[in-house]
């Protein structure tokens, strides 16, 4: 259920092992939330664009094993992720960042404390700690005064390592997966409701009730709280989705007129970050790339009305390059029927567990998707390494005959 990475993976998954698979996807198209797309150029068919998931990071070495499968290249981009000029403080060098980064880590916390707490108590100049705190703000999607102290061992590394981006688009290997899957993959068929039991389930669409064995269920967040399961899902397993939070992120991209160097600049105050990158053939691509991350940033934006406001903002900041205003194109999330958010944000509503919890296997439900992937979360890779997972648990507990 889902034609996103963790669907395809475990889909893939099963085939290989000689399953009969059949894949249930609601949208036109496969990826779920990775979703690469030309943009417009002056002269037809631009650039190709990340709407949604972006980079290849260090340790994704399933998410690389995939893409040798299938015979896809990486792109160095030429940049890093990791280390972004701060843009609004004063005299805050990206070591600074760094240095006060690991003071953060290394300082005394309670398992009650949000990163905002921890943050708040160390001894680091204001503007350092604001560029810090931003930062960790975008990545996570959500308010430092809500993030779970964990994020700052995973989602707040500030050293230089490589980053990169499937040459081809991200959103390639999806169609490589589902290429491989051929007729098993129905695209805009959602499913409306699962009636399951130990040994199969019915699945219902609007055109018909399939019986199956099992269910891998991949969905986002949002829409497993309210799916109706026949039985519903038991009580704790609600109470784990209910302490687990949706971050929000919204992107923006626009043509650059002339060339520009590689950049990675975060706007502290506004709460976004923009970054021009190489490509495949190692010239920069002439887009600069936006992400804003968490509600009060996307909210901010005033996305909902087009996006000049976002646009003139760039300009602004970005007074170095030369932009293509008009070329900019918005990308959104929580307003997207299928989504309805950009990924999940580890707060301190969450316990330690809730996503072990969820995600065990139930009767014949198995669950997968980046909000049951742990310190992976939010990841192309977490949702990779979860449908794999999600598979491999159906063949133990289901073996062939």
């Amino acid at each position: 259920m889902g034609a996103g990475f963790s669907g395809l993976a475990a889909a893939v998954d099963l085939v290989d092992a000689g399953y009969d698979v059949i894949v249930f996807e609601a949208r036109s198209r496969v990826g779920g939330r990775v979703w690469s797309e030309p943009i417009d150029g002056p002269n037809g068919t631009g650039p190709i664009i990340e709407r949604g998931a972006e980079f290849v990071l260090d340790g994704y070495d399933h998410m690389r094993g995939w893409l040798d499968r299938f015979g896809l290249e990486l792109a160095n981009t030429g940049m890093s992720y990791y280390e972004r000029d701060a843009y609004g403080v004063d005299n805050v060098s990206r070591a600074d960042m760094r240095d006060a980064a690991a003071v953060l880590a290394a300082a005394p916390r309670s398992v009650s404390d949000a990163v905002g707490d921890v943050l708040a108590r160390i001894d680091v100049r204001p503007d350092v700690a604001a560029a810090v705190g931003a930062r960790i703000q975008v990545s996570s999607a959500f308010g430092i005064d809500q993030l779970n102290v964990s994020v700052i061992d995973h989602a707040g590394s500030f050293t230089a390592l490589p980053s990169f981006r499937v040459a081809t688009g991200n959103q390639s290997l999806a169609k490589a997966m589902a290429a491989f899957l051929g007729e098993r993959v129905r695209l805009e068929t959602a499913v409306s409701s699962i009636e399951w039991h130990d040994h199969g389930a019915t699945m219902t669409t609007d055109s018909a009730h399939d019986d199956v064995d099992a269910v891998i269920v991949t969905i986002p967040l949002p829409h497993l709280r309210e799916f109706p399961f026949a039985p519903q899902l038991p009580d704790e397993r609600h109470e784990a989705l209910d302490r687990m939070t949706m971050g929000n992120a919204a992107k923006a991209h626009m043509l650059l007129k002339a060339s520009a160097p590689t950049s990675a600049v975060l706007s502290v105050k506004d709460l976004f970050w923009c970054w021009t990158c190489t490509g495949i053939d190692g010239s920069v691509v002439p887009v600069l790339n936006t992400f804003a991350g968490s509600p009060d940033s996307v909210s901010r934006l005033d996305t909902e009305n087009g996006p000049r406001s976002w646009a003139n903002r760039l300009a602004e900041i970005r007074s170095d390059l030369d932009l293509d205003l008009d070329s900019t194109v918005i990308t959104t999330w929580h307003d997207d029927p299928w989504a309805r958010g950009a990924y999940t944000a580890d707060t301190v509503r969450q316990l330690p567990g809730d996503a072990s919890i969820f995600s065990a296997p139930l009767g014949c439900l198995y669950f997968a998707g980046e909000h049951t992937a742990g310190e992976w979360s939010g990841l192309m890779e977490g949702a990779l390494r979860t449908g794999s997972r999600a598979a491999a648990e159906l063949m133990s507990q289901k073996p062939l005959a």
